[in-house]
């Protein structure tokens, strides 16, 4: 699953960067909106079920309920499939009477797109909730490689939005096949009982919860600034700019989401059979996620002028502080995964509406006070202040209600690591040096700098290196040999230096 990320990663992210500097700014702000636009209506359309399917496969999977799990994925990949029906006859009815004549074509492949990206949500959860991640992650990559070459194709044959929305389409309805194929085998050997009322009840009432707070989330973590943006701001690159930022900072977080997306499931998974171990395994997760998470974006933040100036051109030089401030502001949101699980879990929903309500108003209230004057950079201080906000009030909630412990020294030695690492690469940034040659020099003294500084201060400990061995069969073959001994070099073998965390 480690090179399928790695190979995930790359593809999307080069084929974001063509995109970007052949359609330019303005053009692509406008489809960004319609895609914008389509992404919000299959999550708020499909009405809490993916999450849905996940609890509740996930609980009865890990109490060794194989019969309800396939009643519960059943019965919701039906009602998501009749909703995304609905939902994209009445988008195209939109497209038709509201969108501009020379956006129509590409706004209706994006539209019809919505029916498998919709359907997708519930094999996607339940391979979450199965802890079988790899069949997610192969299924992205199956769509990842018809979108690239798709829209490879079409940018060198002129056919721009269209063939970029005909690549979008095509690529979801592969990874639609590639996801729910295993899916649908491996229930076919369970056998099929009714979905009993009262988790019927609990299903269509967990949704509406769930549904509810996407309305509010949706504000807050799913980039509602483009509105405003669109709204308060005359000049349309202002959208490029803010969603080529966000696009390559959920890019740089992908490896640490798929790691966090396996470590939900088993949190889920514990609920139903040790509480304890799901606690533990909170902590554990939060520490792991912001040690993939601080400095890779810290690093990225440093690099921000001249990585924008060599990749993607003049023409988005005023995006340069649109991309340090994200970056930056990013890391909250890499460790919010195993907190919302936890609550999910625990059906605590009632804080997380409170406060997902208090977070929309702040991002709003922001959005309408900074975007008019600092536009792209306004929109992302708005988001990203407010989502720094909420995951610091989340987490607040589950250190003081529930019996979860983080080893502050860890942070610690993460922060001091990642702060030595900033100081070296940011004096190199400030050479007299063209921005290639920066980025060629900062990348790999930033690297080599924090992982030094990492081993002198012991940062990883005994348990630790178990657990980076573990994750051994996560990187590509060739390069398991080396990622071992860099596991052997930043954590001592001698037990002088395994020091009991």
């Amino acid at each position: 699953m480690g090179l399928e990320v790695l190979i995930t990663l790359a593809v999307t992210l080069l084929t974001s960067v063509f995109i970007a500097r052949v359609i330019g700014p303005t053009r692509l702000g406008y489809f960004n909106l319609v895609m914008w636009l389509t992404s919000i209506a299959c999550s708020l359309g499909s009405l809490g079920i993916p999450l849905t399917t996940f609890k509740y496969m996930g609980e009865f999977l890990g109490s060794g309920q194989k019969e309800l799990a396939r009643a519960v994925f059943s019965y919701n990949l039906r009602a998501l499939a009749a909703i995304a029906t609905i939902v994209m006859v009445i988008s195209m009815i939109a497209v038709f009477a509201f969108v501009d004549r020379q956006y129509r074509v590409c706004s209706a492949l994006l539209v019809l797109s919505m029916l498998p990206s919709m359907i997708t949500f519930v094999p996607s959860q339940a391979n979450t909730a199965a802890e079988n991640s790899a069949l997610n992650t192969r299924g992205a990559l199956a769509g990842a490689v018809v979108y690239v070459l798709i829209v490879t194709a079409s940018l060198l044959l002129g056919w721009n939005l269209v063939g970029i929305a005909t690549g979008i389409l095509l690529s979801r309805c592969l990874e639609l096949a590639v996801k729910i194929i295993p899916v649908l085998r491996s229930m076919a050997a369970v056998p099929r009982v009714p979905l009993p009322a009262e988790i019927r009840k609990r299903i269509v009432n967990f949704s509406g919860m769930t549904t509810v707070l996407l309305l509010v989330q949706t504000v807050v973590w799913d980039r509602s600034d483009v509105i405003f943006l669109k709204l308060l701001q005359s000049d349309i690159r202002q959208l490029a700019f803010f969603s080529v930022c966000f696009s390559i900072a959920d890019r740089l977080v992908l490896p640490a989401q798929a790691f966090a997306s396996a470590l939900s499931a088993t949190q889920m998974s514990e609920c139903g059979r040790d509480k304890t171990s799901l606690y533990k395994l909170t902590s554990d997760s939060f520490i792991y996620l912001l040690t993939g998470a601080l400095p890779i974006m810290i690093g990225v933040a440093c690099i921000g002028g001249p990585f924008i100036r060599t990749v993607y051109g003049p023409q988005y030089l005023p995006a340069i502080p649109v991309f340090i401030v994200v970056a930056f502001l990013s890391i909250p949101k890499a460790v919010l995964t195993p907190a919302q699980t936890l609550l999910y879990s625990a059906e605590d929903m009632g804080f997380v509406l409170k406060w997902g309500v208090a977070a929309s108003l702040t991002n709003i209230l922001l959005d309408v006070i900074l975007i008019p004057r600092y536009g792209a950079t306004g929109a992302a201080l708005a988001n990203g202040l407010t989502q720094s906000f909420a995951v610091v009030a989340i987490w607040r909630h589950i250190l003081t209600r529930y019996p979860v412990r983080l080893d502050t020294s860890v942070l610690l030695r993460l922060s001091a690591a990642t702060v030595a690492m900033a100081i070296v690469v940011l004096a190199i940034v400030a050479l007299p040096l063209s921005p290639l040659m920066k980025l060629a020099a900062a990348i790999p003294a930033g690297a080599i700098v924090f992982l030094l500084t990492a081993r002198s201060l012991q940062l990883w400990q005994k348990e630790d290196r178990r657990r980076l061995l573990l994750l051994s069969t996560l990187v590509p073959t060739p390069a398991r040999r080396w990622y071992e001994r860099l596991v052997d070099f930043l954590v001592s073998r001698s037990p002088a230096l395994e020091i009991t965390r």
